[in-house]
């Protein structure tokens, strides 16, 4: 006769409170990306109270085995909602919302199904570790009584916790501002903890039905200590008037406009300062444009051997020695957003579905279809995922095509699908109908990164294996399958600029390439040669901040750039994208309705993190720590400059969030058209 386990009298809300306090811990520390003590601290005592709440919905459920049954499907619940969540940010290494997730579910399940199997597998410690509880429960426990007293006991230890951690959250005033005007769901879950973040979330944020004035902070007088001044005897060169990228009187908007909420979007846009017309302007006017999203792409893989094509591209164009694509809180599709739109994707995987709900009319897709364009999106992955099939219509392009409306026809189905294949299916379509705008979303780079598991990776994997032992490399076997699976861009470039040539088009085309991401995929990857993760390996170094983190490459070329030697060497970054572009193709456009910047207009630079951290020509500044890092050679900046700088962020993406919230496209351009 098997011999029962002890039963024990354990209350069920004392295992809810253990529940809610260890998996919020214990996410915690499995994602910090600096362990604060009282940043932690802070966390547990609201973990605390949640503790508390959900143990005071326990204490009804009674002590029978129903109740039992009950509680423990419950805590059991609570716990799958922390390790979802830590999946989640251990696979896109970024927290997403529960909107985002829920959106975004179906497509990890069918498209990414084997990815997060493995890291399942691997992670079955953490998933027994935060169910212990609920285990330990429905194994051992003998359920008890709840006291009326009790109950009344954890419900103002709930209240206390929650006002002594929330007590604790206002001693730390960049924390505090997580709860209104600096919200953002990555930066409140590690504030915060995931519970209070969700809540938040799912209330809106920081959205208010009147969020008072929105302005753009007055720059400080004396930016930095030592104001440097031309040489005795020099004179700075003549400066040329080109104009202004300015087209709306936006006091007047806003004095005409009755929805106030509209009218204070419309005041804070005309204080921006615009941004000038320059000797670049109309550099592009009626070329082609060919934009390529690069999955998972890093400047690493741009080699004079291995790529030699996508090392003339990014060397012999504008090359760009400081590029950042931020991780903005939902993959690919943010971004997307950033690389097409031009905004901050405040609302994660929710961005793109909501801006298609509203006049779009600033995007290249847009602007060039003005023009008389042609113009046609494809992606060589499943049509549907993050909706594109609906969502890039909307962006300015005539169809969309991706696997399962059409790509089929000329892409094999492995996972991931070859850029080259696609390059190869679409590009002659094209080559009869010019001026065309032409947008790609390639696959080919996605993870994980092993021959088994990564078509591209085995397919290009004896080219990169010989590489390696021709330059005597020694990668570890990720690392080999990533630039493998890289390879096939590098391949479908090397085809798109042979046809273009062939066709006589070359000389009238411009290519763009941006990444969506950095290749999280490897930082889930531990590197064999002992370099911590397989990320590290390919940057070289440990990276301990998001400026060292999401570096990466923009490549911005056209044969009529080669032999300029033109080098933008201040910070830049997605954002920046959309309005070069619209500079450079001369095409009329409001500067101050963008929240990046064109890069020869000669404004200050400004790279800006969805956590409010930030970099421009005179440091980093790390809004998680408070810490100011200042770039070395350049003049020392007072903190006058860094509070505006850090105002003028908050501003930036406040304003980003108000035009996706309140449709704010939507009214300026009905706006426009009534004044006409």
């Amino acid at each position: 006769m098997r011999k029962k386990l002890p039963k024990f009298p354990i209350p069920g809300w004392l295992a809810a409170v253990v529940t809610a306090v260890l998996c919020e811990g214990l996410l915690h520390l499995w994602t910090a990306e600096a362990l604060l003590p009282a940043r932690f601290l802070t966390v547990l005592v609201l973990a605390l109270g949640f503790g508390c709440l959900l143990g005071q919905v326990v204490s009804f459920l009674g002590r029978g085995a129903w109740g039992k049954a009950v509680t423990v499907v419950l805590l059991v619940a609570v716990a799958a909602c922390y390790l979802v969540s830590f999946f989640v940010w251990q696979f896109f290494q970024t927290f997403m919302s529960p909107i985002t997730i829920l959106r975004g579910a179906g497509g990890v399940a069918t498209g990414f199904a084997g990815d997060a199997l493995t890291l399942v597998v691997r992670g079955l410690w953490r998933i027994a570790l935060m169910l212990l509880p609920a285990l330990s429960y429905a194994l051992l426990a003998r359920p008890v009584r709840t006291q009326w007293r009790t109950r009344w006991l954890t419900l103002v230890l709930a209240l206390a916790a929650y006002g002594l951690g929330f007590t604790m959250v206002q001693a730390r005033p960049a924390d505090a501002a997580r709860l209104g005007e600096t919200y953002q769901y990555e930066s409140a879950v590690n504030a915060f903890g995931l519970h209070v973040a969700a809540v938040l979330d799912l209330g809106g944020g920081q959205q208010q039905e009147d969020p008072g004035p929105l302005l753009p902070p007055a720059p400080p007088a004396e930016p930095t200590e030592a104001e440097t001044t031309p040489p005795s005897g020099e004179t700075e060169p003549a400066v040329i008037d080109y104009g202004e990228n300015k087209l709306y009187d936006f006091d007047a908007l806003a004095a005409a406009e009755s929805n106030s909420l509209i009218a204070q979007i419309h005041q804070g846009v005309g204080a921006v300062e615009p941004t000038k017309k320059n000797e670049y302007t109309g550099l592009f006017q009626g070329k082609n444009l060919i934009f390529i999203t690069a999955e998972a792409f890093a400047k690493e893989v741009i080699d004079p051997e291995l790529t030699p094509t996508l090392y003339r591209l990014a060397n012999q164009g504008v090359r760009f020695d400081d590029f950042y694509q931020p991780k903005w809180g939902a993959g690919t599709t943010s971004g997307e957003f950033s690389n097409l739109v031009g905004l901050v994707p405040t609302n994660g995987g929710s961005c793109m579905l909501e801006a298609h709900q509203q006049d779009l009319f600033l995007t290249m897709g847009k602007q060039l279809q003005k023009q008389g364009y042609s113009s046609a999106a494809y992606h060589n992955n499943d049509y549907k995922y993050y909706d594109r099939n609906k969502n890039h219509p909307f962006l300015g392009y005539d169809y969309f095509m991706g696997y399962g409306n059409g790509m089929e026809e000329g892409v094999t189905g492995v996972w991931p699908q070859s850029d080259l294949e696609m390059i190869d299916f679409t590009i002659p379509k094209h080559l009869d109908h010019t001026p065309f705008n032409l947008y790609y979303m390639s696959v080919s780079g996605h993870s994980t990164y092993s021959q088994k598991t990564n078509a591209m990776a085995r397919k290009n994997y004896d080219e990169v294996a010989a590489f390696c032992e021709k330059t005597g490399k020694t990668w570890s076997e990720p690392l080999k399958c990533y630039m493998a699976a890289n390879l096939e861009l590098e391949k479908a470039m090397a085809s798109m600029v042979r046809q273009l040539e062939e066709a006589g088009i070359l000389e009238d085309t411009v290519i763009v390439i941006s990444p969506d991401h950095f290749p999280y995929g490897l930082e889930n990857t531990k590197s064999p040669s002992g370099q911590g993760n397989c990320l590290d390996e390919l940057y070289g170094y440990k990276s301990t901040n998001s400026m060292e983190h999401e570096h990466n490459a923009l490549i911005l070329w056209s044969p009529c750039l080669e032999g300029r030697d033109i080098v933008v060497s201040e910070p830049t970054y997605s954002l920046d994208i959309l309005p070069t572009l619209l500079n450079l193709f001369g095409l009329d456009y409001d500067s101050r309705l963008l929240v990046g910047r064109d890069v020869f207009s000669g404004a200050e630079p400004l790279v800006l993190w969805p956590n409010f951290s930030w970099k421009t020509d005179l440091g980093y500044f790390n809004a998680s720590t408070g810490e100011f890092l200042p770039t070395d050679g350049a003049p020392a900046a007072t903190q006058d400059y860094i509070s505006w700088v850090s105002q003028l962020v908050q501003y930036k993406i406040r304003y980003s969030s108000q035009v996706l919230d309140r449709d704010y496209f939507n009214y300026l351009s009905a706006a426009v058209n009534e004044s006409q």
